[in-house]
């Protein structure tokens, strides 16, 4: 059971991920995340009006959000004045707890030990956030196969395919951590709702994908980026996992496919910059988030996503083209081209099931518009490519700031290092 369904267990492991990730890498605030900024105004007032309704505007979203919001609270559980005895093997800890988890659904599952630089530095009072923990539990829940690839990625059942899975791993997580606390033992849920810890650098600790060209999003051998994380800190010595490797940094530098089929020009056509203490390519994330949270005919987006050459059903030939990306690097492009050639990211119409519809006030209606994207094989990178926006911890908003602090203009992009 602690192995799960995916043979996560078949992966290359090594001792650091296979993204550089300097020494220094700086804590940020919650305030300096983009929906947040959104939220705040920082993006302007059309964006701050919008981010009131993204989650919102569509009503199976809605019904989502409730039931996060009435498990949110539980995510900050005490533990149980007792301790029952625990098996004293690391090993036989960390297995148990990954064998819940997939009991609980959640797909795929790691442990890693966490650097203080994935604690926030301070929740939105302003208020400083201590590293407290020492061991992370962290869980990927699929979004959906059938459902994303009946979409265009960013039409009206984008958001609530997120939502989807972010409800599923927030009651994983929070199933988890109230677990350990039933055993006397300080535990934390981190979601999508509440979380103290950034998902991305423990999604890589624990082995569970490598960082991506579609810039501050992880892959999965298996899943590709087409889930999201729960996350259980807690302070209960546990066996850890080390980063895997599937070729991936070699794959997504022959691949532009997300950065072709981005609606957003989000995703860079071009190398990797040192940013933030991590060499990665760097997305226009103002730009992504602009995109998702006023997106006109559909909510949210997660095109990048559904094109992704990873994001595969898992049958036979998915299989054996997953071994040759992982074990044949000079096979990189002819699987690139295949992929185009058997049009994995077209839409299939057959399995859109969902009903469009969005409040606009107090009005339920049918959108005038719907996205109805399909491959662009014929495009390029533009040969006037536009600087990428990008914004260090010294450009972070006041961790206690309430006021709208608009942004700063974009400055050229970070040269590699």
């Amino acid at each position: 059971m602690h192995l799960g369904q995916y043979p996560m267990e078949a992966i290359k492991r090594v001792d650091e991920p296979t993204t550089k990730i300097t020494n220094d890498v700086p804590r940020m605030p919650k305030r300096a995340n983009f929906f947040v900024r959104s939220a705040r105004g920082d993006l302007g007032a059309k964006q701050q009006k919008e981010l009131r309704r993204f989650v919102g505007k569509v009503p199976l979203n809605r019904a989502f959000g409730k039931v996060m919001g009435a498990i949110t609270p539980l995510q900050r559980g005490e533990p149980n004045g007792q301790s029952p005895e625990l098996p004293a093997d690391l090993t036989e800890r960390s297995n148990h707890l990954k064998a819940l988890a997939h009991f609980m659904d959640a797909d795929i599952v790691g442990i890693c030990k966490v650097p203080d630089y994935a604690w926030y530095s301070h929740d939105l009072d302003g208020n400083e956030i201590p590293p407290r923990h020492k061991y992370a539990i962290v869980m990927l829940i699929d979004q959906g196969y059938e459902t994303m690839a009946g979409s265009s990625g960013d039409d009206w059942i984008s958001a609530s395919q997120s939502y989807r899975a972010y409800l599923r791993g927030s009651e994983v997580a929070t199933v988890v951590a109230s677990y350990l606390n039933e055993l006397g033992i300080e535990a934390q849920s981190h979601t999508n709702s509440d979380s103290d810890v950034l998902h991305l650098p423990l999604i890589l600790q624990a082995g569970l994908g490598e960082l991506s060209r579609i810039g501050e999003v992880v892959l999965n051998p298996f899943l590709g980026p087409r889930f999201k994380s729960s996350v259980v800190t807690t302070n209960l010595e546990l066996a850890v996992d080390k980063p895997i490797d599937f070729n991936l940094q070699k794959f997504c530098d022959s691949c532009l496919k997300c950065a072709r089929e981005c609606p957003c020009g989000a995703i860079s056509f071009g190398d990797k910059v040192m940013f933030n203490g991590y060499e990665m390519w760097k997305p226009d994330v103002e730009a992504c988030t602009r995109y998702r949270v006023s997106n006109p005919a559909g909510s949210g987006c997660g095109r990048c996503m559904k094109v992704c050459h990873f994001n595969k059903k898992g049958l036979f030939q998915h299989r054996l083209a997953l071994w040759f990306a992982i074990n044949v690097p000079a096979s990189h492009k002819f699987l690139i081209w295949l992929d185009d050639a058997l049009d994995y990211g077209k839409r299939v119409s057959d399995w859109n099931w969902w009903w469009n519809h969005e409040w606009r006030g107090e009005q339920i209606e049918t959108p005038k518009k719907t996205n109805e994207r399909d491959l662009r094989p014929d495009r390029t990178a533009p040969s006037n490519q536009k600087n990428v926006t990008f914004y260090g911890i010294e450009t972070a908003p006041r961790p206690d700031a309430k006021e709208a602090l608009p942004i700063r203009k974009p400055r050229k992009k970070p040269q590699k290092d």
